[in-house]
């Protein structure tokens, strides 16, 4: 089986299938300076701001900007000195 495929910014996505209709990707090339953290699923970058840490939200599955980090299950060591 022959695919040809190419994925553009216009999200284009071309390809040619013969036979078989499962397609699998062997390879793929990303423009790391066309990626942000808010490019991925599961990261909220709204009401971000200057100083704010990602923190997990279990209630959304995401991982949100926070300036107050207030969570019972926030520990933080700061080691042995």
């Amino acid at each position: 089986m022959a695919i040809k495929g190419s994925v553009r910014q216009q999200n284009n996505i071309k390809t040619t299938v013969h036979g078989k209709k499962e397609i699998v990707a062997q390879t793929v090339a990303v423009n790391p300076q066309s990626i942000s953290l808010g490019d991925l699923a599961d990261v909220n970058t709204a009401n971000k701001s200057d100083g704010a840490m990602l923190m997990f939200n279990g209630t959304t599955n995401q991982y949100e900007n926070k300036n107050n980090l207030e969570n019972e299950n926030l520990i933080i060591g700061g080691g042995a000195f």
